[in-house]
């Protein structure tokens, strides 16, 4: 399983095995999760906020 975050401007991509499983919004916070199975509570990746 390879993890690929991506920041452009305002948003945050965030890739599993090269397909689109989140997307976050960082200046409003808002978010959408593409792939459930993928982003659940047994993933061990953990996203924040980049500083």
């Amino acid at each position: 399983m390879v993890f690929k975050e991506k920041t452009t401007d305002n948003e945050l991509y965030v890739y599993l095995n090269g397909n689109l499983i989140y997307k976050k919004w960082l200046d409003s916070g808002e978010s959408k999760v593409f792939d459930v199975m993928a982003y659940d509570k047994y993933t061990l990746k953990s996203i924040t906020k980049i500083k």
